[in-house]
């Protein structure tokens, strides 16, 4: 269950993005994307009821790991590609692709999560927070001219890795600089994304990783300088090519023309795009039981109070109770125990 505050989606001007969440989780009724039950709210929150899956997110699986094979990285990217794709067919562009939400289920098939909502709730997606990069502290075990060797850099992007992914400023690792530069972008911004996940599989920290996110932020606006690949990590000629196409500016970017150029890439030989869901997956994810929550994280420092009910009194009962902007936000895949059959003009029930 996913539960978002009215007030925290007004003030932060979120409507958009929560309205596109509920949207493309009640359009995408399909295998590659996270399935949403329901959609309600009342006066004080907005909450999606979503199928859990088992296996945990890549980011779980990916500091499991030192690296991931070429063999398992080509299964996992081409999954991702079909599920990018998916969504970019409804309309949508997802823009907050990143290993934590690659989710996998029960048998180790990727789904996508969190849509329309953390490119714009996130610190880390507003270019004003990079702004004052005087205050950038330049760390040189991160900087390309220091040859901190590649295992040692594994080690500390793991040591920060989770950390970041559950503050409220996040990472800017994985998103394109176009999208930062808020100055129009398409599609194929989710493409991007999907080349520092991969050089993350392969090498094992993603290519731009600093000990601040002001660095990193520097470094993805540079990456022409700062896309580099570690010596002493080698990689397949076709790896790397596919990631530098993946990594560059938007006009050349491979999927840029559609998502066939990218499946035709010579990395992705011998992949039987039509079948990928019904083969094997390329890791086996020890699930014991369908409510198995072992392939997750621990939040051992998280506070799991519920927050208190802020109650609407006449100043603020408009900006609670009767907000029209939520109208019609709620959703019913299921009429008692029967899920509805075709979901091009679902029924929305009046909130």
């Amino acid at each position: 269950m996913k539960i978002l505050r009215k007030v925290d989606m007004l003030e932060k001007e979120q409507i958009a993005h929560v309205r596109a969440e509920r949207d493309v989780l009640v359009e995408a009724d399909h295998m590659w994307v996270v399935k949403m039950y329901y959609s309600f709210q009342d006066p004080i929150n907005l909450y999606l009821i979503m199928e859990f899956l088992p296996g945990g997110d890549m980011m779980t699986l990916l500091m499991k790991k030192d690296t991931l094979t070429e063999e398992q990285t080509q299964f996992y990217i081409a999954e991702t590609v079909l599920a990018i794709d998916s969504i970019h067919m409804l309309g949508f562009i997802h823009r907050d692709i990143k290993p934590d939400n690659l989710l996998l289920d029960s048998r180790g098939h990727i789904k996508l999560s969190d849509f329309g909502l953390c490119t714009g709730l996130k610190k880390s997606h507003r270019t004003e927070f990079y702004k004052d990069l005087t205050q950038v502290k330049h760390h040189t075990d991160f900087s390309s001219s220091n040859p901190m060797d590649s295992k040692r850099k594994a080690e500390s992007w793991k040591r920060n890795r989770r950390a970041l992914a559950y503050s409220t400023v996040g990472t800017p690792d994985y998103i394109a600089p176009e999208v930062f530069l808020q100055a129009g972008y398409s599609s194929c911004c989710d493409y991007w994304s999907l080349g520092v996940i991969m050089y993350e599989m392969l090498i094992g920290y993603p290519p731009f990783c600093s000990e601040s996110p002001q660095e990193t932020y520097r470094k993805v606006m540079n990456w022409r300088e700062t896309l580099v690949f570690p010596p002493e990590v080698p990689i397949s000629n076709d790896a790397r090519d596919l990631i530098q196409r993946f990594c560059c500016d938007g006009e050349h970017r491979i999927g840029s023309g559609g998502v066939r150029e990218i499946k035709l890439h010579v990395f992705f030989n011998g992949v039987d795009w039509e079948h990928m869901r019904e083969r094997p997956a390329a890791i086996n994810i020890p699930v014991k039981s369908i409510d198995d929550t072992s392939n997750f994280d621990d939040f051992p420092d998280a506070d799991l109070r519920w927050p208190a009910a802020v109650q609407p009194d006449a100043s603020n009962g408009a900006k609670y109770n009767n907000d029209w902007v939520f109208l019609n936000y709620t959703y019913k895949r299921f009429e008692g125990l029967t899920q509805r059959g075709h979901l091009h003009m679902p029924t929305f029930a009046n909130s």
